[in-house]
């Protein structure tokens, strides 16, 4: 045991004394080296104390050199890496300035793509929240006039009967409606709709609590069971757990909860209350009615094709059976992915795109801050090859070193996109599908480092391979170093006209984007929003089934509203504008055959209002006369339509005191009001015909308020609701809001996608601007000497400033040129989401072009302004 204790202290002793022979030959050759640059440090002008001082700091200290040595005792690859992180590490230490700003504008580049990957990964990456979701099918019908009509009920079911190709097949109501939940002290109005016994089991969905439909719930004229969304549950119910089998009261019907489900219905429908579809009921057994939307489960091994050739043969028999109703009509398939999340798709990959171009921008900044770092590293680079390093071993430092910025750069972006996330999710519009599922995951954190590792070999390759090719001869002679400098700024200005290139792509999108945003919002409406405020009345059928009932409680209703203080005009819609609601009817004008062949009717918008609508929205009547007291059931038909049905079916001709079938009714209305054309549907899209007709010459008992104040209307919400509580203490107002705010949420989508582009776009611009003012300053620098010359044989301050200004310009102009052949390829794919602006708008581009050589310009005037100081004595002792 002595003995092997003796060896072991004998062996150690042996060790360290070669270690310290080691190190005696490293300390020789060191030794060698420093005396070679302190030498030349002298023939400068130095004294020997300066040039032994700047000897050590060129070569980075003691520590630098060793490491080099070490490399040459071949270690292994793990100590060999562990090695490389220890001295990255001390040399990003060492250098804190330029380490906080690599990192910083690293961190901005990473974030900014890890925020908008997050909104990418859970609105179109993630699978839908359905079993086997890639199975599931959305149908809608076609026929000649459009191919996004809804079903019929009497269609459905014969398709559900006959079909082959699906393990379900199932529908829902195209919309939710509202509905009055009463029973508790504090009535609320719900959304319900109606859906197929099997739409949870298409869905793959369970009840948590009770069952789902059966098939003998959709045998009856009205709905007698009901299942529970979640959020209703627990909001309004209190998470009951006895909920099951009580009963409650929607519009005055009872209804027994027979099912809670574990979540909302996602992505498909905002109802909270779901009833099975009362086939039975005279309205569902309308073909001519089209309001279902069909949604179904492909069975295993059976194609789309293969399932649209079923669909097309049960449609074939059924226009032959119904050949009135059904001749050219037929069923259309799409995916369920691409119905839910398709309208989303262009804007949310134009954003990834942008924050991929300006990452790219982050790194050429960084590369060039690297490829600076490496010239003033030549020395060191030198010396560690003189010792042993290898080509290989010396890009395998120089991307350690970037790999450490960029995890760093990726760790402060994580927290970045935290924030970002959070900023997102209240700049996003609130209909951005699986909005709520947006955050900082696990997939995203793989994707935030899968990143970072790519970008560190992206701007970290070109500083790699410029100390690869460090020269040892040359390194200690002037012209090495100067023909190194000449290389260093030929990649150091590639990296910038790059910069300036995807600058002028991101600016480009963005400027088009706001531009046709600006357009967009400042589209005239038809009406005015402002001072208005709106809320949603349902009047249960049970209770005003009478139509006279109905009449009387909205003329109440307007005169109670108008007379409360600061009210101006008050009226009611069925369909409030820009709030996405839809309704129309096929109409024939009178004096045409009747009934118009099958697929020959026309089809315009119908609106049933009351006659302070007009006023309360300041449509602009244009002829006629606009509806009054007197439009009751019991007088003449009447009917109003706007300039756009007049222009298109009374082309170069009045109609006024013509006459209009509608819907198939027997009796024909008169004209006998132009109104003026609103923006229904949306900002962007042309126009539609549309008709009014008084509320009290039809059987709408859903409408949506409308009163115009004098003042702030948002002060009448509380006072309106008192105003229906003493008409009716069992009537609550809902989605109370200013109708600003209903325009404003109308353009969300494209305000989001516009406000994002314009930020990243406007990054890009300081990013290039701080690279191009890095390049010049550090050009200045390196030409301090050259310009003292220049100053000493007589050159003028404006000549340096021309000079140097000059060479920014060059490479702005370049920049510009290569950018803009790219731009005009790219914002092409822009086209889509832009309103009233080409992709190749030529106010555009001219725009941000001399925005961008601007902002060039500023930051060339600085390094030039300092050029212009320098001391021609001073500058000729430069180096």
């Amino acid at each position: 045991m002595r003995i092997n204790r003796w060896r072991i202290l004998g062996t150690r002793i042996a060790g360290f004394l070669r270690l310290r022979a080691r190190d005696a030959d490293l300390n020789d050759e060191m030794r060698a080296h420093l005396e070679m640059a302190a030498e030349e440090n002298r023939r400068r002008g130095m004294s020997a104390e300066e040039a032994r001082y700047a000897a050590r700091r060129e070569f980075g200290g003691v520590d630098q050199v060793k490491e080099a040595y070490r490399e040459r005792r071949g270690l292994p690859a793990i100590e060999t890496l562990l090695q490389d992180l220890r001295f990255g590490l001390r040399a990003l230490r060492k250098n804190p300035g330029f380490t906080t700003v690599a990192v910083l504008t690293l961190a901005l580049g990473i974030g900014a793509n890890t925020a908008i990957f997050s909104v990418v990964d859970a609105v179109l990456i993630r699978a839908l929240p359905f079993p086997a979701a890639d199975r599931m099918v959305w149908v809608n019908a076609k026929f000649p006039l459009g191919d996004t009509a809804m079903v019929s009920p009497p269609d459905f079911a014969d398709y559900r009967a006959e079909t082959r190709s699906f393990d379900q097949f199932a529908a829902m109501g195209f919309l939710a409606s509202s509905a009055n939940l009463t029973g508790s002290d504090k009535p609320e109005q719900v959304l319900t709709n109606i859906a197929s016994w099997n739409f949870f089991d298409a869905l793959g969905m369970r009840p948590m609590l009770g069952r789902s439909f059966v098939p003998d719930d959709e045998h009856v004229e009205f709905p007698q069971v009901g299942i529970l969304g979640h959020g209703i549950w627990v909001r309004h119910f209190g998470s009951d757990p006895a909920i099951v089998g009580r009963k409650i009261s929607l519009d005055g019907r009872p209804v027994t909860v027979v099912g809670v489900l574990p979540a909302d219905v996602p992505l498909l429908s905002e109802a909270e209350v779901w009833t099975p579809a009362p086939m039975l009921n005279t309205g569902m057994r309308n073909r001519q009615s089209h309001f279902l939307v069909v949604v179904a489960r492909l069975r295993s091994g059976v194609s789309m094709g293969q399932a649209q050739s079923d669909l097309d043969a049960i449609a074939h028999r059924l226009a032959a059976t119904y050949p009135e109703t059904n001749k050219s009509w037929s069923l259309r398939m799409q995916t369920l992915r691409e119905v839910t999340l398709g309208s989303v798709r262009p804007a949310l990959l134009v954003l990834l795109c942008a924050v991929g171009l300006l990452l790219l921008v982050a790194c050429s900044n960084v590369a060039n801050l690297l490829l600076a770092r490496a010239e003033s590293r030549r020395r060191e680079i030198a010396v560690r090859g003189a010792l042993g390093a290898s080509r290989w071993r010396l890009v395998q430092q120089t991307l350690t070193e970037s790999m450490l910025l960029s995890l760093g750069g990726g760790a402060l972006g994580v927290l970045a996109a935290v924030w970002g996330v959070h900023g997102l999710r209240l700049l996003a519009p609130a209909d951005l599908p699986r909005l709520d599922q947006v955050a900082v995951d696990g997939s995203v954190l793989v994707f935030t480092l899968a990143l970072s590792v790519i970008t560190g070999l992206v701007f970290g390759l070109a500083p790699a391979l410029q100390v690869s090719k460090v020269s040892i001869e040359e390194t200690f002679r002037e012209a090495g170093r100067a023909t190194a400098r000449v290389t260093r700024r030929r990649a150091a200005n590639a990296l910038v006209v790059g910069e300036i290139a995807m600058s002028l792509c991101l600016l480009a999108g963005g400027g088009l984007l706001l531009r046709s945003f600006w357009k967009l919002a400042h589209t005239d409406t038809g009406f005015r929003a402002d001072h208005v405020i709106t809320a949603k009345i349902s009047l249960p059928t049970a209770v005003y089934g009478d139509a006279s009932k109905r009449v009387t409680f909205f003329r109440q209703l307007e005169e109670k509203v108008k007379s409360l203080p600061g009210v101006q005009a008050a009226g009611a819609i069925s369909e409030l504008p820009l709030n996405g609601e839809y309704g129309d009817s096929f109409f024939t004008v009178d004096g045409r055959a009747y009934p118009p062949p099958p697929n020959q009717y026309d089809d315009a918008d119908l609106r049933q209002v009351t006659p302070g609508y007009l006023a309360a929205m300041r449509i602009p009547l244009l002829s006629g006369r606009w509806f009054d007291d007197r439009d009751t059931a019991n007088e003449a038909s009447v009917i109003a339509v706007n300039q756009a049905f007049a222009r298109r079916f009374f082309p170069g001709r009045n109609p006024m005191g013509s006459y209009l079938r509608v819907g198939g009714s027997e009796s024909a209305r008169e004209i006998v009001a132009v109104v003026g054309t609103i923006q229904h549907y949306s900002m962007g899209e042309d126009p539609r015909p549309e008709m009014y007709i008084p509320l009290a010459q039809s059987k709408q008992n859903r409408m949506s308020l409308v009163v115009r104040a004098a003042a702030d209307p948002r002060h009448l919400a509380t006072a309106l609701q008192d105003v229906v509580s003493s008409i009716d203490k069992d009537l609550p107002l809902s989605a109370i809001r200013s109708m600003d705010d209903v325009v404003s949420a109308s353009i969300a989508e494209p305000r989001f996608s516009a406000q994002l582009l314009g930020l990243f776009a406007a990054l890009a611009l300081v990013l290039a601007a701080v690279g191009l003012y890095g390049l010049i300053a550090y050009t200045v620098t390196q030409q301090t000497r050259e310009i003292g010359i220049r100053m000493a044989l007589g050159a003028a301050t404006r000549d340096i400033s021309r000079m140097v200004l000059g060479r920014g310009l060059r490479l702005t102009l370049l920049g510009l040129a290569i950018g803009l052949g790219a731009t005009l390829a790219l914002t092409r794919l822009l086209q889509g989401l832009l309103f009233g602006v080409t992709a190749t708008d030529p106010v555009t581009l001219v725009a941000v072009c001399v925005v961008l050589v601007g902002v060039a310009m500023v930051a060339c005037w600085l390094p030039a302004r300092r050029a212009m100081r320098v001391d021609p004595m001073v500058a000729l002792r430069h180096e």
